[in-house]
């Protein structure tokens, strides 16, 4: 894992997101989203897609469909998922999960830039699935990023992540850490800071809804990840200490 790479990912999206923040009161949509996306080409040498605010019509979640059932769920009143309880360090982070009264705390004290993922030992891999989870940020910087993993195989995987500003994105990893581009990154106004927020991941064959706090935040069809399994992910900078409550992750998939 690189820190100096999380880093730039992260500051290169935050620079369009200021960037389309301000346009957006001062000029306009079109020539602000042409600027955005030419600094980011020329910071990072790689296209994103473009990022789009949330002036459209907030268009409600899809709810579990007819027949689903839950397959996997974690009310975090005992460990029946196996998830990796305890303290553990190396030389980018020094971590603690634990679970107190009903819900999952993670803590995480960042020695360089990382990805600081976890996930159940009694996992489940998936094609199709309906998951969703309660996040929180406790305390920590003022602008993390975290959120959900699926798709889970080793290093390869998709996050699913927002920032108290608004920010959401979608985002694969692939075999030995290498992020690729972006799926999605979008300003959503349902992003709630400092508090619980929570996260739906609908897939049905090839197409991926992404909702935050019931509202839809992006659509999105790929074939690139065909199953795996699930987990939590945070980013952090060198120095940061940041304390997550996780509460509520539940996998939901069609009768077999």
């Amino acid at each position: 894992m690189n820190g100096q790479t999380e880093s730039m990912r992260w500051e290169t999206k935050i620079l369009i997101f200021l960037m389309i923040s301000s346009c957006l009161v001062t000029t306009g949509i079109c020539a602000c989203f042409s600027s955005a996306l030419f600094l980011a080409n020329k910071a990072t040498q790689q296209e994103f897609p473009a990022i789009e605010d949330s002036i459209e019509p907030s268009v409600a979640c899809p709810r579990v469909p007819e027949g689903w059932r839950i397959i996997k769920e974690n009310t975090f009143d005992e460990n029946v998922n196996k998830w990796p309880l305890g303290k553990a360090s190396d030389e980018y982070d020094t971590t603690n999960l634990m679970m107190e009264g009903g819900v999952l705390r993670y803590e995480v004290s960042a020695h360089k830039g990382v990805y600081s993922h976890q996930h159940p030992g009694l996992g489940k891999s998936l094609e199709n699935f309906y998951m969703t989870a309660d996040i929180q940020k406790v305390s920590g910087p003022r602008d993390p990023e975290y959120g959900v993993v699926f798709r889970a195989r080793g290093e390869r995987q998709v996050v699913f992540s927002i920032q108290d500003s608004g920010m959401v994105a979608v985002t694969p990893r692939d075999v030995g850490g290498v992020w690729q581009d972006d799926w999605l990154v979008k300003y959503s106004n349902h992003v709630e800071k400092d508090q619980s927020n929570q996260f739906v991941v609908y897939v049905h064959g090839w197409t991926y809804t992404f909702c935050v706090n019931q509202f839809i935040v992006g659509e999105v069809e790929s074939s690139t990840y065909p199953s795996g399994q699930f987990g939590i992910g945070v980013f952090l900078d060198a120095g940061d200490k940041a304390v997550f409550e996780i509460d509520n992750f539940n996998i939901y998939a069609p009768e077999e």
